[in-house]
């Protein structure tokens, strides 16, 4: 199975505001409370809303923001994806 079919919604809500980065003045700057360019932000409170409607309501977008900060290399997108899926439907044993 591929990342968009494995980690989907997360998986589709990052490829989107990658390929969208930019398209927008001012994405790339810094957002004025969290530490990362808006449009990292964005797609961090659409990563939330998503985490939320998958029955995990608890997250907040502050820990998305640092989660995403975590992923790193040329699997960004797969690391972002499949930590957002473990944060709405926990560990998978």
């Amino acid at each position: 199975m591929s990342i968009q079919g494995e980690y989907e919604p997360f998986a589709g809500i990052i490829q989107r505001a990658l390929a969208e980065r930019s398209a927008t003045d001012g994405d790339l700057d810094k957002h004025p409370e969290h530490n990362a360019p808006k449009y990292v932000v964005r797609m961090c409170e659409a990563l939330a809303q998503a985490i939320h409607d998958s029955g995990n309501e608890g997250v907040t977008l502050a820990e998305v923001v640092r989660l995403e900060s975590t992923c790193t290399g040329s699997d960004y997108s797969h690391k972002l994806a499949l930590r957002s899926h473990v944060l709405a439907f926990g560990a998978v044993a």
